[in-house]
Parts: structure tokens; C-alpha cells; sequence
């Protein structure tokens, strides 16, 4: 293991003690990352929940939210293939939200000191906004409503295949006009966390 590994694994054992901290969820990481040179990706859970990250990221103060994100999806529960290819917006969306909230306490904890704006450029046109924003949409339909921090890990701790029913019953226990309005919401919201998205 070289160097830039070595830290690497340090790093995402480092954000999963605080991950786990934060939201009580234990985490599947086998301890491995491994660096892909060349790589198509910034970062991806392996299903056997190994952790492959760019190499050229790994170098660079750009791997945070990488690094976060893919932590997330380490404590994220009943993540699976069958699942994430048909639900994936329920699990990015969620894990993209979530990282943009602990990233700040996760580097403020470990005295990295970097200016929020350095992270503004990757995430004004990310590829999971839509999720975000969909998911967005059905949070102000919660009853009883929910702080943000709470919508998105309340999401992460459920099985991935239960967050739509979940959304659903809450949406169910409004009164008629707003449900009406919420059914409408949620259809759109849905077909949105169900599309593909290029990885």
C-alpha cells in the first residue's frame, strides 16, 4: 500500500467513525479502498463494500465530498444491486443530501480548514440535483414535518426498496387537498428517483 492509499483508508475510516457517531447506522466497509488510475468514476461502493476512488482525485481537496459520499453508502441500509438499479435516486439523492450536510462537521472535526466556496463549482451542475431536488419536494409534504438532517437520515436508515412506501404513508396522512397535491408531487418526484443517470 503506498502512501496516497494509506492516508486514503485513514481518511474514510476517519469519516465513518463520525458517520456512524452522527446518524447511530453501523457501517459495511470491508477496510479496503483501492485506487484505479484512469478511472470513469470519482468514486463507487463495491457490492462486496470495498471502496474505489479516482487516483487522481485521491490526490487532490476535491475528494471529500467523494470520499463522504461514498462512506454513506457504506452505512446506507439494505443497499443492494437489485435494488439501487431500480430505486437509484433514493439512495444518491438521499446520499448526495446527506454529504453536502456532514461534510462541513466532518471537516471541522478533523481541523481541515477549507472555504465552502472551494465545493460550489462541483455541485451547482451535479448529476444527482434532480434526485436532490425531487427529494426536496416531498420533504415539505411530511407530517409531522421534519427537519432536513432528520428527512435524509431517517431515509438512510430504512431499506432502500421501503423509502417510497414510506414517503407515501406520510403523504397519506395529510388532509384531502394537500394529499391531492402531494400524490401529484410524489408521481413526479418518483419518476425522477427511478430514472438513470450517466455514473
Amino acid at each position: 500500500m503506498d502512501e496516497v492509499e494509506a492516508r486514503t483508508q485513514k481518511e474514510l475510516t476517519d469519516i465513518i467513525a463520525v458517520l456512524t457517531q452522527q446518524t447511530g447506522l453501523p457501517s459495511r466497509w470491508s477496510g479496503r479502498v483501492e485506487l484505479v488510475p484512469d478511472a470513469e468514476f470519482k468514486g463507487r461502493k463495491r457490492q462486496m463494500c470495498d471502496i474505489q476512488i479516482d487516483a487522481a482525485l485521491a490526490t487532490r481537496y476535491e475528494r471529500w465530498p467523494t470520499l463522504i459520499h461514498e462512506a454513506l453508502h457504506s452505512i446506507s441500509v439494505g443497499y443492494n444491486g437489485t435494488d439501487f438499479r431500480l430505486l437509484r435516486g433514493w439512495e444518491e439523492g438521499v446520499v448526495e443530501q446527506l454529504q453536502r450536510i456532514y461534510r462541513p462537521i466532518f471537516l471541522r472535526q478533523i481541523g481541515v480548514r477549507l472555504e465552502g466556496t472551494v465545493f460550489e463549482s462541483g455541485e451547482l451542475h451535479h448529476q444527482f440535483n434532480p434526485y436532490i431536488a425531487a427529494l426536496e419536494s416531498l420533504r415539505h409534504y411530511c407530517e409531522p414535518p421534519k427537519q432536513e438532517i432528520d428527512f435524509y437520515v431517517d431515509l438512510l436508515s430504512l431499506p432502500l426498496k421501503e423509502r417510497p412506501d414510506s414517503i407515501l404513508r406520510s403523504g397519506f396522512s395529510l388532509e384531502r387537498s394537500p394529499r391531492a397535491t402531494f400524490m401529484m408531487t410524489y408521481s413526479q418526484a418518483n419518476a425522477i428517483l427511478t430514472r438513470k443517470t450517466n455514473r
